[in-house]
């Protein structure tokens, strides 16, 4: 089933020219992405492994392996789907090479990995491209996933798809999945039983965030500070009102930051914000007096937690998924979500016992909640039963590592 794959590849590249070519190129910073998606991956002088992230939550996950894979001395070679993905992984790795992922186009695969002499692949999570595996397998280069996992509404797809993923996964040489659930869904999809183990998160061996800097401190003046993390379109507006409930009851001196997921949005965040008459300012520029602060920078998050005294999880009022629980947890809070955490249902089943979740139906709800908790003294308690909880499912790195060492290569 390829071949309906680089058919589709074929009609969006040659009929979708009209709409992709000018939205390319009439954009400076898609135009220096695009050509770096059209470039192989630079030569190298040594057999490499390969490590594929898809954004900054992945490639933030990924950090602790790359680096334990760093102090064995292991060739690497770092490539995200995002920009923001990339740079953040060039702050961290300043040495190490770093590109966006070439396009998933065929010669492009098999030039990446011969250029690069690239023996393992590594691809975190949900990475499944199939030009790229079906090119590893065929030059011989082991592909192995960490922390895998397959959310609810792409095990769907997949299984629709099954006959092209199938013949893509029956060769991967290594699964480590997040969960036994997981698991379950690649060997159901294709992957060896023998080859698929169970790994772990690898969210939850990320070391303490780093506490806020004196500039960002600065930048963002004096809480009490609502913090929306990795927001979506949508969330914006009803943590606004939520916020102004607060702000027009106990809570006077309330303070709103908004952290967007994707950067890109943040003048279609400032737009809002203008239309509804709230006083904004970003943090890039200093927003110490303003009511609202968009956090325009990327980063930041895991240490804007621990300044926060209400967290509301992005991408779960959208209908996106959810993103990261763990971090605001690690950074000693509870927090508020909406319905959909679909894509968080590992991290979900782990801190739910500890009461550190508070669902909400809708945004008619977040305002209710939020209160709540603001009038509840000791409702952070609950945060350190779970980072103590969390300990004991620690070590997903080190059982990633195992399964990329050339040495796990299975036998026969």
């Amino acid at each position: 089933m390829i071949w309906l794959y680089n058919l589709l590849w074929a009609v969006v590249l040659i009929l979708g020219a009209p709409v992709w070519l000018p939205w390319v190129f009439l954009s400076a910073s898609r135009r220096r992405g695009f050509a770096e998606r059209c470039s192989a991956l630079p030569a190298r002088p040594a057999p490499t492994i390969w490590l594929h992230a898809a954004s900054v939550g992945e490639a933030e996950a990924a950090a602790p392996l790359i680096a334990r894979m760093q102090e064995r001395g292991l060739p690497l070679v770092l490539t995200t789907s995002t920009v923001t993905g990339r740079d953040r992984l060039r702050a961290r790795f300043s040495e190490l090479p770093v590109q966006l992922i070439p396009l998933d186009l065929p010669g492009l695969a098999q030039r990446s990995l011969r250029r690069a002499r690239v023996r393992t692949l590594v691809l975190v999570e949900t990475e499944l491209w199939p030009n790229l595996m079906r090119a590893a397998t065929t030059a011989g280069v082991r592909v192995v996933i960490v922390s895998a996992r397959i959310s609810d509404r792409s095990y769907r797809w997949y299984l629709r798809l099954r006959p092209l993923f199938a013949s893509l996964l029956c060769d991967v040489d290594r699964v480590g999945a997040r969960s036994e659930t997981d698991r379950a869904r690649f060997t159901a999809l294709g992957v060896r039983e023998e080859r698929a183990t169970l790994v772990g998160d690898l969210k939850l061996d990320r070391p303490p965030a780093l506490a806020a800097s004196e500039e960002l401190r600065g930048a963002l003046g004096p809480g009490p500070f609502l913090i929306g993390g990795s927001t979506h379109a949508g969330e914006e507006e009803a943590l606004l009102r939520a916020w102004r409930e607060l702000r027009e009851g106990a809570a006077s001196g309330l303070r709103l930051l908004l952290v967007p997921r994707h950067p890109q949005r943040v003048p279609a965040v400032c737009t809002l914000l203008e239309r509804h008459g709230a006083r904004f300012g970003l943090r890039s520029e200093g927003a110490a007096d303003a009511e609202v602060v968009i956090v325009d920078t990327v980063g930041e998050l895991a240490s804007l937690y621990a300044l926060a005294d209400l967290v509301f999880c992005g991408g779960t009022l959208a209908r996106v998924g959810g993103h990261n629980l763990i971090e605001p947890v690690q950074a000693g809070r509870v927090l508020v979500h909406g319905p959909h955490l679909e894509n968080q249902r590992h991290q979900e089943q782990l801190l739910r016992p500890f009461g550190v979740l508070h669902r909400v139906g809708d945004s008619k709800e977040l305002g209710r909640v939020l209160g709540e908790l603001w009038a509840d003294p000791e409702r952070d308690a609950p945060a350190e039963r779970a980072r103590q909880g969390l300990l004991a499912h620690r070590g997903a790195v080190e059982r990633a590592l195992e399964l990329v060492l050339p040495e796990s290569a299975p036998h026969a």
